[in-house]
């Protein structure tokens, strides 16, 4: 058990260095740590944890899909890449999404690998979702760019960063994210990092790192030394959005009005509860949150692949569905692994 433990040591990553000036530069880092505007995230106490116990033993088994129920479309992992013309989005579930712009092509929060942990065994990948060799991953070609949202193990992972580094010309991370692909021997020269509102040229579109209400870390005691985001992709008139975690804020309505309206809003809704909905969004505060972006289309993300919740599997989807009927918000309804363009 040791052993194994030390072979997945570097996917803790690393602490950065506070003393960064573009980091002690952000508004949003307090001289310790980042913080959400308003000091805004999740207190627990005797009370919650009570109520996460009973949550637990109620629905525990509710928490993974069965084997028989297909939640993926078995793709061609050869995916070819756009023309100049077509926006084509690829979901490869949770948070991972593959968005081919033009001929760009940009792979977000790509965590494809089998354990959503730095432990073997813990956060297991659903066994019906979809899978990844060594093939599947070299099929997806070059990665102009890899956009991180922030440094949890189910958006950030070692091993699927280790096995792509060579077929990735660039990262976009928020600050202090960079500081773990640098220990995991990433050329510091591919990697950019980020503050709120920052925006960037990639081949011939926009990205723009805007706000989230969230938190970072990979390790108990060393929480909120990272910058956590969302980003906004432009091109040639569209706008493409990617929440990655987030709470429901006013940010949305902000981004908005800088940004929108939004074409298509790729946004979490999945390992999500009342007691932390703070900093995770429950799917009402989704379809919301999509109002508040004026977006055309709604993809709701952060589910069908691991259970980070209390939740059915089911939920999500079913709550959505539901909700998005009653305000009028066109979803995008595909399996994992399903591909269609804007």
């Amino acid at each position: 058990m040791l052993a194994s433990l030390l072979i997945r040591a570097d996917h803790f990553g690393a602490v950065p260095d506070k003393n960064n000036l573009k980091i002690q530069n952000c508004a949003n880092f307090n001289g310790k740590q980042f913080v959400n505007p308003g000091n805004i995230g999740v207190r627990m106490n005797f009370r919650k944890f009570k109520s996460i116990f009973h949550q637990f033993l109620k629905l525990r088994k509710q928490k993974r899909p069965p084997n028989n129920i297909k939640i993926v479309d078995n793709p061609n992992m050869h995916l070819a890449q756009s023309d100049a013309n077509i926006i084509r989005v690829t979901w490869l579930g949770h948070s991972a999404v593959v968005l081919d712009v033009g001929s760009t092509r940009l792979l977000f929060d790509p965590m494809l690998s089998k354990f959503a942990s730095p432990f073997p065994a813990f956060v297991k990948r659903f066994d019906n979702s979809l899978k990844f060799d060594d093939a599947d991953l070299e099929s997806l070609g070059k990665i102009d760019a890899v956009i991180i949202s922030h440094d949890h193990y189910d958006h950030l992972d070692y091993e699927t960063i280790i096995k792509l580094k060579n077929q990735i010309d660039k990262f976009y991370v928020p600050l202090g994210v960079g500081t773990h692909l640098e220990k995991w021997k990433i050329d510091k020269t591919k990697i950019i990092e980020a503050d709120w509102w920052e925006e960037f040229l990639q081949d011939d579109l926009e990205l723009v790192c805007t706000p989230a209400q969230h938190f970072s870390g990979r390790r108990a005691n060393k929480r909120n030394y990272t910058l956590w985001a969302s980003w906004l992709v432009k091109y040639k008139g569209k706008s493409i959005y990617f929440s990655g975690d987030s709470g429901y804020f006013g940010g949305f309505k902000e981004i908005k009005e800088k940004y929108g309206p939004i074409d298509l809003a790729m946004l979490e809704c999945g390992q999500y509860n009342e007691l932390w909905k703070e900093i995770h969004m429950l799917p009402e505060q989704t379809v919301l949150a999509a109002k508040d972006l004026d977006a055309k289309l709604l993809l709701p993300i952060h589910n069908m692949a691991f259970s980070l919740a209390l939740h059915p599997w089911y939920e999500p989807k079913t709550r959505i569905l539901v909700e998005a009927k009653k305000q009028n918000i066109k979803l995008v309804d595909v399996f994992v692994g399903e591909k269609f363009e804007i």
